[in-house]
């Protein structure tokens, strides 16, 4: 019998079973074109904002593997004149 609920992971077993970092895992979880989406990709555990987040592995990694990269010329901000 099935309860419904979902299996999650925390963000060190997520990160490790998509095969990047920590690191790189909530970093892109904030950027303003994330491919994480609260509900959908994780939750938290608690109420605050210092709750622990959850994740959802199975579209964490489709979302991931989905994700279109950019360019890093793209993002490159500083002149590349003489300083």
């Amino acid at each position: 019998m099935s309860t419904g609920v979902r299996e999650t992971l925390s963000t060190v077993q997520v990160a490790q079973a998509i095969g990047i970092s920590q690191k790189l895992l909530l970093k892109l979880q904030k950027v303003k074109n994330s491919p994480f989406k609260a509900g959908e990709h994780y939750r938290f555990q608690g109420t605050t904002t210092a709750a622990a987040m959850r994740w959802f592995p199975e579209p964490t990694d489709l979302a991931f593997s989905k994700f279109t990269r950019v360019d890093p010329s793209a993002t490159e901000t500083m002149d590349g004149g003489e300083a």
